[in-house]
């Protein structure tokens, strides 16, 4: 068998010279380390799936081609765990909540579809939107930015947010599931189990009508 090389050797010795080079200088951002655990096995794995294509497919053309293939299909699973909403939040927030309840039967759909890869969305001014789209079909990624258009945690604001918490409101029969980030400096953010319940404690009210939405705003 004669090895030669293809889209996947290639991109396989490139991960490893990488994941070395940044070990030997991790430079500002000190991936150093971190990228040689991770890359360096995918590249080995690479170069052991490019073997076998090789020592399988005699023809050239087609190994370049299942190649091509295969790294074309794990781009697009990658780019689909990155689908990113952007959520545009109020420059004043009431509370340093930011909330969305799914599953609300009279509220407006979110803006998504089959082949949706980003949408933004703007919230009211109390922080917590209601949409009737499922909590499991909103996209996994999240970015924020304010009305103003200041994107949180970025370096052009000292507001950050980070995942809160995923819970669910059980009221008159019916489950709502719901989706929370909190917002803070940058430095952001600490909190407690007591927080999470807190949280939760005061959306059950607003969605069972036990208070008005307006209510939710408290900053610690």
């Amino acid at each position: 068998m004669r090895y030669r090389p293809t889209p996947l050797n290639i991109l396989s010795a490139v991960l490893i010279g990488f994941s070395i080079y940044s070990a030997i200088r991790p430079g500002p951002f000190g991936f150093g380390f971190l990228a040689l655990f991770y890359l360096v096995p995918i590249g080995v794995v690479g170069l052991v799936v490019d073997f076998l294509i090789q020592k399988l497919q005699k023809n050239y053309f087609r190994t370049f081609a299942i190649e091509l293939l295969i790294i074309g299909i794990l781009a697009l699973g990658y780019s689909w765990t990155e689908r990113t909403k952007t959520l545009i939040i109020p420059d004043n927030l009431s509370s340093n909540y930011i909330v969305t309840i799914y599953g609300i039967d009279t509220a407006p759909k979110l803006p998504l579809g089959l082949l949706t890869w980003n949408y933004s969305i703007k919230f009211p001014e109390n922080g917590i939107l209601l949409t009737s789209s499922d909590f499991d079909k909103d996209l996994p990624d999240t970015e924020m930015k304010t009305y103003a258009g200041q994107k949180l945690n970025s370096k052009n604001t000292e507001m950050g947010f980070i995942s809160f918490s995923e819970d669910e409101i059980k009221c008159d029969g019916k489950t709502y599931k719901y989706r929370s980030w909190m917002i803070d400096s940058t430095h952001c953010c600490v909190y407690s189990n007591k927080d999470v319940d807190s949280l939760k404690i005061k959306l059950q009210n607003i969605i069972c009508g036990e208070s008005p939405a307006g209510n939710i705003g408290f900053r610690q």
